[in-house]
């Protein structure tokens, strides 16, 4: 069995700090593990550093601070594996719904409808403050956390100015104007100063920018829907064959060549013309 002396306690103590570990109870934690296994695998004549080096990947997929990371997602979310797997579903379920709508949508196949409104819930609802919740806890700048907060607002409201949208839902012009002043006053100018004095980032700032930018003006040209204005035509249009089918009972049929017991029904055949007639004009 070996034996960990004062100096290699303080060597891996060390190396811990290094790698990431800042909680100095989780930094002891880690150094009595490793101790441990160390002391119980490790011969006595063995190479202590080369043994140390393959014992540490033991505790992580990548990097020793990715536990660190987790430790404080759990203590802060309870809940958090939970949150991250309806995340996930949400995100999947919403994207697979909108696309399966949006072509049964172009098919003129029934259910469109409310497969676009699951999936832009989900994703609106469910996905983006999810998402929003977990991420924001990454980000140690706030001026990163404004950016974070106001492309998930945006987000959400793109979303859901496209329900209204595909819906015909009344507001759906003035959630698109908010929705394009956060986009344009807010997220766009902060994303692009942020993104734009980093060399790592600057090609990918200035595409995401621009991407962003013909899309809001493709959404400012979306054509209006009025289907009130539909409706109204498919009224009138109701009402002038249901005038014309009247008049020509009228100008086919005669008071006298009606029976008595089909007075009534020619009185209201003449009653209906009438007000249609009136309606109409």
């Amino acid at each position: 069995m070996y034996q960990i002396n004062d100096r290699q306690i303080d060597f891996i103590l060390d190396d811990i700090r290094r790698r990431g570990i800042e909680m100095e109870d989780l930094q002891l934690n880690l150094l009595d593990h490793v101790c441990c296994i160390i002391e119980q695998n490790l011969s006595q004549d063995g190479d202590f550093e080369d043994f140390y080096k393959k014992t540490i990947p033991k505790f992580c997929k990548s990097e020793l601070w990715e536990i660190e990371e987790e430790t404080i997602n759990l203590l802060i979310f309870k809940h958090y594996y939970t949150m991250k797997k309806i995340m996930i579903y949400s995100g999947a379920f919403g994207a697979f719904a909108t696309l399966v709508g949006a072509s049964f949508k172009v098919m003129h196949w029934p259910g469109a409808s409310i497969l676009m409104l699951l999936g832009i819930a989900f994703m609106s609802l469910i996905f983006l403050p999810i998402m929003f919740t977990l991420k924001i806890k990454e980000k140690q700048n706030t001026k990163d956390k404004l950016i974070l907060a106001t492309g998930s607002i945006a987000a959400t409201l793109v979303g859901l100015t496209s329900l209204f949208k595909i819906m015909h839902w009344p507001g759906a012009s003035i959630l698109l104007s908010v929705t394009l002043s956060i986009v344009l006053l807010i997220f766009l100018p902060l994303y692009f100063i942020s993104g734009i004095k980093n060399p790592e980032t600057k090609v990918n700032t200035i595409v995401t920018s621009v991407l962003i930018l013909a899309g809001t003006g493709l959404s400012m040209v979306l054509p209006k829907s009025a289907p009130s204005l539909t409706l109204s035509k498919a009224t009138v249009n109701y009402m002038r064959n249901e005038n014309l089918t009247l008049n020509t009972i009228k100008a086919l049929v005669k008071p006298d060549s009606l029976n008595q017991a089909n007075i009534e029904t020619y009185n209201a055949f003449m009653q209906s013309a009438d007000k249609l007639k009136r309606r109409h004009h």
